[in-house]
């Protein structure tokens, strides 16, 4: 029992901790993306990492005008990284070590809107580490485009990423590639905003050159 009650305890700690970080996150964030989301035209979203779960959950988002839009709300659960953009933009730049023990729970195939293979994941994470972003295409939801990045602290671990998102009868490789470098520098500013140094180490894993 008394075993049970301080795992209890440490849960509630922790999830106190996450809170408190998620409001100082959305406060710093807040502007930012209000300005990517002018910027690319469309709604864009912010997510936050909990490294105990090896889940994401959306906490924010500055919504496009659009009378057809994507509903972020429907990213407020708490959801896996391996499907869609939203998830494989904390996936890609987590630490190596970490990586490796979330794609080693996974089957192979790995199950989802398209057959995808670990070797093809992994092969799409270290392109997303070399170009700062990640696209993807109607993986967690039907004829949804994601472009996302990923956000660091002070230590630079990665506590969760910025996504656009739009329908994909408003996409084209251009918008993608532009809301790419949007979306990554806006990431940028916000991780820096929360003590991250660019130079503190290599892209992927703790940090981005």
């Amino acid at each position: 029992a008394g075993a049970t009650i301080r795992a209890a305890a440490d849960d509630l700690a922790r999830i106190g901790i996450l809170v408190a970080e998620h409001l100082d996150v959305r406060r710093v964030g807040r502007p930012i993306l209000e300005q990517a989301a002018s910027e690319i035209g469309e709604t864009v979203v912010l997510a936050l990492y909990d490294p105990v779960r090896r889940q994401f959950s959306a906490v924010d988002a500055a919504e496009t005008s659009h009378p057809i839009r994507y509903l972020w709300e429907s990213l407020r659960e708490w959801s896996d990284l391996h499907l869609g953009s939203s998830g494989k933009g904390i996936l890609a730049f987590l630490a190596p070590d970490e990586q490796a023990a979330i794609l080693d729970g996974l089957p192979d195939p790995i199950p989802g809107r398209r057959r995808l293979t670990k070797s093809r994941l992994r092969d799409e994470l270290d392109a997303a580490r070399q170009r700062g972003y990640i696209v993807s295409h109607g993986e967690r939801f039907d004829g949804a485009v994601g472009v996302s990045a990923p956000i660091r602290d002070a230590r630079g671990r990665v506590v969760g990423d910025l996504i656009a998102t739009w329908p994909d009868n408003r996409t084209s490789d251009a918008k993608e590639a532009a809301a790419g470098a949007t979306i990554r520098a806006a990431a940028d500013n916000l991780s820096r905003r929360l003590g991250w140094s660019s130079v503190e180490s290599p892209r992927g894993g703790m940090g981005r050159s």
